[in-house]
């Protein structure tokens, strides 16, 4: 049996102890919609979402799967995947979702670089634009940047 035993020095003394509280708790996230895309990315990104502490709220192929979503003044970071396969109307159904939902701040993920389309993004409402291939550390520094409220807020 192997058995593991605490170490602490002197210096240690009155300090927390073993059952304590972490020394530093997770910051605060927002919770997370996943828009567009196909169901493996989706899979993906709830998967990165999850391990950096966001939670999920909701996932949907399409934008009239947000209407499920309840509204409420907490923020949320929506997640749009404008892949290949949703065609050009990702712009539209982007404004339309952000237009009817304030408490929504949007992140797009463009299949390619391009000006026109970043520019679409910008347009559409997104707060931020990732295009693929990204980095992991890339996308949840965007995911953080949106969630974080700004000073002025």
């Amino acid at each position: 049996m192997t058995t593991i035993h605490a170490v602490y020095s002197e210096s240690d003394k009155g300090a927390r102890g073993p059952t304590g509280p972490p020394a530093t708790s997770p910051p605060n996230t927002t919770p997370a919609v996943l828009l567009g895309g196909s169901e493996d990315t989706r899979l993906l990104l709830r998967g990165l979402l999850r391990l950096h502490r966001h939670r999920v709220l909701l996932e949907a192929p399409t934008r009239e799967g947000i209407e499920r979503l309840p509204p409420s003044s907490e923020t949320k970071i929506l997640i749009l995947d404008a892949g290949t396969d949703n065609g050009e109307r990702w712009a539209d159904d982007l404004s339309a979702v952000l237009r009817n939902r304030s408490d929504l701040h949007a992140l797009v993920i463009l299949p390619r670089a391009d000006p026109a389309l970043e520019t679409r993004a910008r347009q559409a409402g997104a707060q931020a634009v990732l295009v693929r291939p990204f980095g992991i550390h890339d996308f949840v520094q965007a995911v953080d940047s949106i969630g974080t409220p700004s000073p002025s807020a």
